[in-house]
């Protein structure tokens, strides 16, 4: 009896030895999510690997996963908890099979616009008697954007009035598909109504037609997010401008009209071309826009001035204008009123502080 106890005491002696050496040998950590780009409460799943690449198995794994603050988990069986940071912490434990994996999906949610970033887990590995513990973190940086909410198309499409009725006649009466002035590459924002075959096919490149700016207006979206608020009241009034925004670009991909779009807001890491999004239409070019106003921020990097000053370097005859900004101001109905006088198009305002009367269809 005293020998059978003395072998148990080694045997258990050695397993404690290699798996105090040993606890997250071999263990391996990832996440991503489902999708990157979704709208506000869009069901997606958060998807966690953990593997193991040792021949040995594995009797305790600890994950403790940080999920972005304002995350819903979706799944009312699943334990979450809040810490100091406000992030939210999932707490779970799995044993391990030699060379093996184990997946795990957490079906989530995110309520609000903007740019969220997945950090990845910290991992624990037991001993065998289950005295210590091993430690180790697994870092990931998964991001997912949130399109800002859209307002009602319909009853955007009344506040601007005649503003859109006047730039689709004076497109009716002057488009001649006759007048144009060559080709370009096609960049996934042209409509394929655009595209010159006759040219592809002798460049070996999708190419479309090239108008004369005088044949085929367009019209320019103006985001502009500077204002004199105060933090709180600025940052719902930006946010109901990000909204309009998404709407009245999508409004004009309703319509068919072709738009380019200028913003002296920020974004909170490096889209380059986010500042400018060339002239075009189509599915691509909306989705550049949308991308960028999930994660744009609540800076801007110039004034409403600057902004103007270079539509206007860049500006040619007939070509009208929609400028979103927070806020009524008579310095920017004056800035505006001399852009106005240089292209000859139409110029039109829509406020943030009226999208409750948007909303409404007031």
């Amino acid at each position: 009896m005293i020998i059978l106890l003395g072998i148990l005491i080694v045997v258990a002696a050695f397993f404690q030895f290699r798996a105090m050496r040993n606890a997250l040998k071999g263990i391996g950590y990832s996440t991503l999510c489902s999708k990157l780009l979704v709208e506000p409460d869009e069901p997606l799943e958060m998807v966690t690997t953990i593997s193991n690449t040792s021949r040995r198995f594995v009797p305790f794994i600890k994950l403790d996963e940080v999920l972005p603050r304002g995350t819903t988990v979706l799944d009312e069986t699943i334990r979450t908890t809040i810490d100091i940071k406000e992030n939210i912490r999932r707490m779970s434990s799995a044993y391990m099979m030699p060379r093996s994996k184990l997946e795990r999906r957490l079906p989530i949610s995110l309520p609000r616009r903007g740019r969220y970033l997945f950090r990845g887990a910290e991992l624990s590995g037991g001993d065998f008697l289950g005295w210590n513990d091993e430690k180790r973190s697994f870092f990931a940086l998964n991001e997912v954007v949130v399109y800002p909410k859209a307002a009602p198309v319909d009853n955007l499409d009344s506040v601007l009035g005649g503003f859109l009725g006047d730039v689709s006649v004076r497109r009716f009466i002057m488009e001649d598909p006759v007048l144009t002035v060559g080709a370009r590459e096609y960049t996934g924002r042209e409509p394929l109504k655009q595209i010159s075959w006759t040219h592809s096919a002798k460049t070996a490149r999708m190419m479309v037609k090239q108008f004369d700016y005088t044949v085929e207006p367009v019209v320019s979206v103006m985001l502009d997010v500077n204002t004199k608020k105060h933090l709180e009241e600025k940052e719902q009034l930006i946010e109901n401008c990000f909204s309009l925004a998404r709407s009245v670009c999508q409004l004009l991909e309703k319509k068919g009209i072709a738009y380019d779009f200028i913003t002296n807001s920020t974004t909170g890491n490096a889209l380059s071309s986010w500042s400018y999004m060339g002239e075009g239409l189509g599915r691509g070019h909306l989705f550049s826009i949308l991308e960028g106003l999930g994660r744009a921020t609540y800076d801007c990097i110039e004034s409403f001035g600057t902004t103007i000053e270079k539509m206007k370097r860049h500006r040619e005859g007939n070509r009208s204008v929609i400028i979103i900004t927070s806020e009524r101001d008579g310095n920017k109905h004056q800035a505006a009123h001399r852009l106005r006088e240089l292209t000859g198009g139409s110029v039109t305002f829509i406020y943030g502080e009226d999208i409750d009367d948007i909303y409404s269809g007031s």
